[in-house]
């Protein structure tokens, strides 16, 4: 009986092992579009907190505290509407829905738009005024230089003091006109509270209006997707729901995990590069004892993952990296070999590094013999034993190097600020970053085209060659980039905070003027909460490595469990659903919590 068991066991692991190999993979259009869900659902999210009267995002702003607004943000409705909104969508994208992708991510267009025409509020002539006076004045986003701002602020004063002026001469006129009762008086003081209020609202902003604040919401919201995508496909693979063209190819070939295997490499090179913007130059032996603290942690994963792999007599997919290699290794080694790199970089841009090494790698794969060695070179040492790990690592690298440099880009709020070395500008400018995005975008299609097109290099993520170099770095840039004019579309045509506040201000003139409480309801509309990264987005943005680990561990566990290769759609979307709400609700639990798992 032991036998038979055991014979059953080794036959469903042989299933297993030939379920995620031979792959052939499918288009690069369809990785897109399948990977643009979560750039859609961002954009339904936002619609909804926004526009819908009942979202958290309204409900903070008519909090009073800040410990109500955190209570609000980190409530339970909150974390599940951005799962129902932002998670449930990506998995259906790749699972249920992933022959009909761009139907699924038109259809998220078209919800978002239909929130914002049904919940979105009437605007009356005092927000039409404002919003058109202020829009590049006092946006938020403005991309005017700082010299142009003192200009607009002395406007400004102005501005302030002509309400205060209109008030009194409205007293005066009130008390010529023999308003003098106690009625009256009480609504003048009403009114002259309420405008008091407004004009320090209006003051209190500008004081904060140029706070320095590096957080960006795009690439928050571009990490923390990819993040979840990967989560998801990393057990979705294992079950027939996920299409076998979205698995990781063999060889020569494109999908959508060959696409997220690059992306978090690149991803964690833009991050990176927060280690490169600070003025001061560390000598070279502690830079490397930064880099073997970073690394260390990986290594000891990648070593980890190893003893319990063979342990569990899990399943195995050899030519993937090799027969010791594994995932962490490589992002392990990367840390120490962008040290050493780190001195070129004062001479030469990451960018032009990465991609020089992506050049030197693919000529030993061309012309060395390197290709040979790695598809048909026996098994005999510890090199060969591994070579698909050990050589791709060169091509990941690369992509690496290119990730720091658009992080040296994107995240100082002056793309510019890593060559001029001045002081960084208080205010993002996200125009001017979009044009270098687009820019960088134009100048890596040529290479994809060079390399891919006209060399003719099969693009091949167990190599991680050329062509796999530069559609890795030209996705990602432009996924970026999306993200980048999704934000900036959302706040186009919305005043800035300091604006509604004037807006406000002057709606309780007429209002006082008047005597009408229709105004002024009419005036507290206009308010829209502002733009934020989705709570779950930021809390898996947090511990990101903590959350793949997490992931990877339970992804273990349910393959050890559960026969996943006999499971019906609904069996597997039922237990995909499952685990990727644990796996999130652990980053939303840690983020409450305010803890922050360093790895």
């Amino acid at each position: 009986m032991g036998s038979e068991s055991a014979a059953a066991a080794a036959a469903y692991k042989a299933e297993k092992e030939a379920w995620v190999t031979g792959h052939a993979g499918g288009s690069m259009s369809e990785a897109t579009l399948v990977t643009a869900a979560a750039l859609t659902t961002f954009i339904f999210w936002a619609s909804i907190q926004k526009y819908h009267p009942q979202s958290p995002a309204h409900q903070m702003l008519l909090a009073g505290s800040k410990q109500a607004k955190t209570r609000i943000r980190n409530s339970l409705g909150s974390y599940l509407l951005d799962f129902s909104t932002l998670v449930v969508p990506m998995l259906l994208s790749c699972t249920l829905f992933a022959d009909y992708a761009y139907l699924w991510s038109f259809a998220t267009l078209v919800f978002a738009a239909v929130i914002k025409s049904v919940c979105g509020p009437s605007e009356d002539d005092i927000l039409k005024k404002e919003k058109k006076r202020f829009k590049w004045k006092d946006s938020d986003d403005d991309f005017t230089e700082d010299d142009e701002d003192e200009k607009n602020n002395k406007t400004s004063k102005v501005e302030d003091s002509s309400l205060i002026q209109e008030q009194q001469q409205q007293d005066e006129q009130d008390h010529q006109d023999g308003f003098r009762q106690r009625k009256g008086h009480s609504k003048g003081d009403h009114a002259t509270l309420e405008l008091h209020d407004s004009v320090a609202a209006v003051k209190k902003l500008k004081a904060t209006k140029h706070d320095d604040n590096p957080h960006k919401i795009f690439l928050s919201v571009y990490r923390a997707g990819m993040m979840i995508l990967t989560c998801i496909a990393i057990l979705a693979v294992d079950f027939p729901i996920f299409p076998r063209r979205f698995g990781k190819v063999e060889v020569y070939g494109t999908s959508l995990m060959d696409l997220g295997v690059g992306s978090f490499v690149f991803s964690s090179g833009v991050v990176s590069a927060r280690g490169y913007l600070k003025k001061e130059t560390l000598p070279f032996a502690k830079q490397m004892v930064i880099a073997l603290r970073t690394s260390i942690p990986l290594l000891v994963l990648g070593l980890g993952r190893y003893i319990s792999t063979k342990g569990v007599d899990y399943q195995e997919h050899v030519t993937e990296y090799g027969m010791h290699w594994n995932f962490f290794f490589t992002l392990g080694f990367l840390p120490i070999f962008v040290t050493l790199f780190r001195s070129l970089a004062n001479y030469v841009r990451f960018s032009i590094l990465g991609t020089g090494v992506a050049l030197v790698y693919q000529y030993f794969l061309s012309y060395g013999g390197l290709e040979e060695y790695i598809q048909h070179a026996p098994r005999v040492d510890i090199v060969s034993m591994n070579k698909e790990g050990i050589f791709s690592f060169a091509g990941y690298l690369a992509i690496f190097l290119v990730g720091v440099d658009v992080g040296l880009y994107v995240l100082p709020n002056d793309p510019y600020f890593f060559t001029r070395r001045k002081s960084n500008k208080k205010k993002a400018k996200k125009g001017k970053l979009a044009m270098v995005l687009l820019s960088l975008f134009f100048l890596l299609c040529m290479g994809f085209i060079t390399s891919y097109g006209i060399l003719h290099v099969p693009v091949s993520r167990q190599m991680a060659n050329l062509s796999y170099f530069f559609w890795v770095i030209t996705f990602n840039t432009g996924y970026i980039l999306c993200f980048l004019l999704a934000e900036i579309a959302i706040t186009l045509n919305e005043p800035s905070a300091l604006a509604i506040a004037r807006a406000q201000a002057k709606a309780n003139l007429s209002t006082a003027s008047t005597g009408s409480s229709k105004k002024r309801v009419v005036a507290a509309t206009v308010q829209l909460p502002p733009l934020s990264c989705p709570p779950l987005l930021e809390a898996v943005n947090k511990n990101g490595l903590a959350v793949f680990l997490v992931a990877n561990v339970m992804t273990g566990l349910v393959n050890m469990t559960v026969k996943t290769l006999y499971s019906s759609n609904l069996q597997a979307l039922g237990i995909l659903t499952a685990y990727i709400a644990a796996v999130t609700g652990l980053a939303w639990t840690w983020n409450v919590q305010g803890w922050k798992l360093k790895l």
